[in-house]
Parts: C-alpha cells; sequence; structure tokens
C-alpha cells in the first residue's frame, strides 16, 4: 500500500473512532440526565407525601420499567439490528412502523390497567389510571430514544429527554407548591410530561407513528420478536424473583442490605445502560464491515466497560470510613462489606456484555434466548440459596459466581453464532441491509 493510502485509510480510521466515541459520549450523557432527573423526581415526591402515596407511585414506576424493558425488546431492537444502516427512506419507514406498534401497544396495555384500576381501589387504583392514561405516551417517547441511537443521533435524544424533564419538573414543582399531591396528580405530571416529549419526538424525527404497520413490523421480525418478548420478560422476572426469594428464605434486612450494597455502584449501572443503547445499532453498522468489525466492537466495547467498572469498584473499596459513614450512616458498614463481590460481579459482568452485544448485532434470538433462561436460572436459584446459606454476603458472593459462569455461556453462544454466520457469509462476513419491502407505505 502506498504511503498516501495508508495515511488515507489512518484518516478514515481516526474519523470513524472519533463518531463512535461522540455517539458514546450522547448514549452516556443522555442516561445520566434520565438517571438523575428520575433520582430527583423520585426523591423530590418521597419527601413531600405519605408513605402509602410515594408506595403507589413506586408502584406505578415500576410498572412502567417493565413495560419499557419489553417495548426496547421488541418493537424496537429490531429497528436498531435490522436498520442501523439502511437508507434514509428505508429507516424512516421502518421508524414510523417501530414507534407505531410501540404506540399500539402502550394503548393496548394502557386500557388494560385501567381496565384493573375500576377492579380495585384507593391510591394504587389512582396510580393504574393516570399510568394507564399516559402509558402510550411514556413509552413512544423511550421508543424516540431508541430510534435516535439507532440512526446515530444521541443529540436528539438527549435534548427530547431534556425537554421531559423540563416539563416534568415544572409541572411537578406546581403541584407541590399548591399542595396537590394527589397521587393520580402525581403520576399524571411524571407522565403527561413524557407525552409532550413524544410529540416533540415526532417533530424532531419528522416521522409520525402508524400504528396500522403493527402486523406488517412483526411479519417482517417474527423471528426475534417473541423471542425478544420472552428474554426481555425472563430477564424482568428473574431479577424480581430472586430479591422476593431472599426476602423469604433470609429476611428484609437482607434485602436491604443488599440493596444498599448495589446502591454504591449506580453509576457503573448509568454508564452501562447509556453505552448499552448506542451499542447496539454500532455493532450492527460494524457487521455491515465484517465480522471482524464485529468481533472488533464486541471485545473492546466489554474490556473497556470492565475496565471502567474495575476502576469505580476500586474506588468504592478505598473510600475511607468517616466518608462512608457521611454518606450512608448507619448503612455504610453493612454495604462496605459487600464492595468486593458486588465490585466483581460488575467487573464480570461487563466482560459478559461483549457476548450479549455480539448476539444482539448478528440477530441470533434463539441463542440470546437460550443464554438468557440459563443465566436467569442460575441466578434465580443461587442468589436465593446462597442469602439462605450466608446472608447477604452469602448471596453477594454466589451472584459473582453466577455472573462468571453467565459471561462463559454468552461468550460460548456469540462464538457459535459468528461461525454459523462466517459459514452463511463467506466473503468478509458482512451482511446487507435488511430488506425493507414489508414496512410499505409511502415515507412518513
Amino acid at each position: 500500500m502506498r504511503p498516501r493510502d495508508q495515511a488515507s485509510r489512518s484518516l478514515w480510521v481516526l474519523r470513524g473512532n472519533a463518531g463512535v466515541v461522540r455517539r458514546a459520549g450522547w448514549g452516556i450523557a443522555d442516561q445520566l440526565l434520565s438517571s438523575l432527573s428520575n433520582f430527583a423526581v423520585g426523591l423530590l415526591i418521597a419527601r413531600s407525601v405519605d408513605l402509602a402515596t410515594y408506595g403507589a407511585f413506586s408502584l406505578a414506576f415500576s410498572a412502567y420499567l417493565i413495560a419499557v424493558s419489553v417495548s426496547r425488546a421488541f418493537p424496537m431492537s429490531p429497528l436498531a439490528i435490522r436498520y442501523a444502516t439502511a437508507s434514509g427512506p428505508a429507516f424512516r419507514r421502518a421508524t414510523a412502523a417501530a414507534t407505531g406498534t410501540t404506540l399500539a401497544a402502550g394503548i393496548g396495555c394502557g386500557g388494560a390497567l385501567l381496565v384493573v384500576a375500576a377492579l380495585t381501589g384507593g391510591a394504587f387504583s389512582q396510580a393504574l389510571v393516570a399510568l394507564g392514561i399516559t402509558l402510550p405516551g411514556l413509552l413512544l417517547q423511550d421508543a424516540w430514544r431508541s430510534a435516535f441511537f439507532a440512526s446515530g443521533r444521541g443529540r436528539l435524544a438527549f435534548f427530547n429527554d431534556l425537554v421531559w424533564v423540563v416539563f416534568e419538573m415544572a409541572a411537578l414543582a406546581m403541584l407541590l407548591v399548591t399542595d396537590r399531591t394527589s397521587v393520580l396528580l402525581l403520576v399524571g405530571a411524571w407522565g403527561g410530561s413524557a407525552c409532550i416529549a413524544a410529540a416533540v419526538g415526532a417533530v424532531q424525527a419528522g416521522v409520525l407513528p402508524r400504528p396500522l404497520l403493527v402486523r406488517s413490523w412483526y411479519r417482517e421480525h417474527d423471528d426475534l420478536a417473541s423471542r425478544f418478548i420472552v428474554e426481555a420478560g425472563a430477564r424482568v422476572a428473574s431479577g424480581q424473583l430472586m430479591v422476593y426469594g431472599v426476602g423469604i428464605v433470609a429476611g428484609l434486612a437482607t434485602v436491604g442490605t443488599l440493596r444498599v450494597g448495589q446502591l454504591l455502584f449506580g453509576p457503573i449501572q448509568v454508564v452501562f445502560y447509556g453505552v448499552t443503547l448506542m451499542a447496539i445499532p454500532e455493532a450492527a453498522r460494524a457487521l455491515a464491515v465484517s465480522l471482524r468489525r464485529l468481533r472488533l466492537t464486541v471485545v473492546v466495547s466489554s474490556g473497556l466497560l470492565a475496565v471502567g467498572a474495575a476502576a469505580w469498584s476500586i474506588a468504592v473499596l478505598l473510600i475511607p470510613a468517616p466518608v462512608g459513614e457521611a454518606i450512608l450512616r448507619d448503612a455504610w458498614g453493612p454495604a462496605q462489606s459487600l464492595a468486593l463481590p458486588i465490585g466483581l460481579t460488575a467487573v464480570v459482568g461487563m466482560l459478559g456484555f461483549g457476548g450479549d452485544l455480539g448476539l444482539r448485532a448478528l440477530a441470533a434470538a434463539s441463542r440470546s434466548l437460550r443464554a438468557t433462561a440459563i443465566t436467569s436460572v442460575l441466578g434465580l436459584v443461587f442468589g436465593v440459596a446462597g442469602a439462605k446459606v450466608g446472608g447477604a454476603p452469602g448471596c453477594a458472593w454466589a451472584l459473582f459466581a453466577v455472573a462468571a459462569v453467565s459471561a462463559g455461556v454468552w461468550w460460548f453462544e456469540y462464538h457459535r453464532a459468528e461461525a454459523a454466520h462466517a459459514a452463511a457469509h463467506p466473503v468478509g462476513g458482512a451482511a446487507g441491509p435488511h430488506p425493507t419491502t414489508s414496512t410499505g407505505g409511502s415515507e412518513a
């Protein structure tokens, strides 16, 4: 290769890497904004209402998180996996179909919540009414975030979340100042602000959701849909059941100790969720270049996250006792005693993330579902067993062992999927854009 060609290639690589870093930065910034606003809202409401009202708000928020997890799995994951490299018109049609499916799902689930609310009473019923009315907007707002990252425009996701935060804080401040703190109004202010942001998202994208494309979107991606939905449900259910199981066999104090210990590592999760949102479309773009480029992307992503988790874990372990006690008071001692196993779990978990990411990019839904099933069962069984035998420390060390085994499971499944993909695409291992004909229709 001539020096000029080599220099041109080096410049192209640097520009490409700079673009990835820039998009990752927007992903982390967006997740920081989202996480900090959720924390601020929760703290603001907790300091202003009674426990029953706050409990009802927490239940509504938990239901929202479950719905978002499923929505990101399907219908939004296929957009990131199969359309990250699509042309403008094709991507716009796919975005209209994916967000339209999300909107339709939000309307259906919201209606179901209203039916449940009619059969119950009290603060919980009020929370369900407000959530049922605003759930379509809540899910659509998150769908726009996914769509913006899939198109490499993470800055739009950040500014859309900023719109939500501004309206949300203004509405909640007005309610708290006027002492109108019913859970109906609180959840309504939170969800209603998301609806405004969802409308702004449509303007930002220049695309209108098309619920009539639900059937075609599902048919086009039926090889991913059911598996991704089940996978998302399994992850949520496993985590929740483990918490309940630990509470049953070891008591609520053990659950509280674990939660406080995990709180010390919250920033790792913030960075992880921010990177994940943009990592899937980046991996899909890498696969469009070559299988080797995908392999490099998943290894580097996993390695960088693991290094970051290790650095944060060391920082937590080195916190002086007086500082820790000033932050968590009496909870510092129990939390600090769990820092080592929880930190190791975070590091190993990040090492396993690359296998998960690679399976997503390869659209290997059956292998991803198998890995999720194995790791979810292991986490549930050994987490509860560890708590039964050794309390909070026993549970923490058991979860570290599960994370280590799980990392091996994810990478094993990824290597098998990579081999299958290489056999199906022998020339370079790259796959072309996914066909977009089934979404049909004119540009939204």
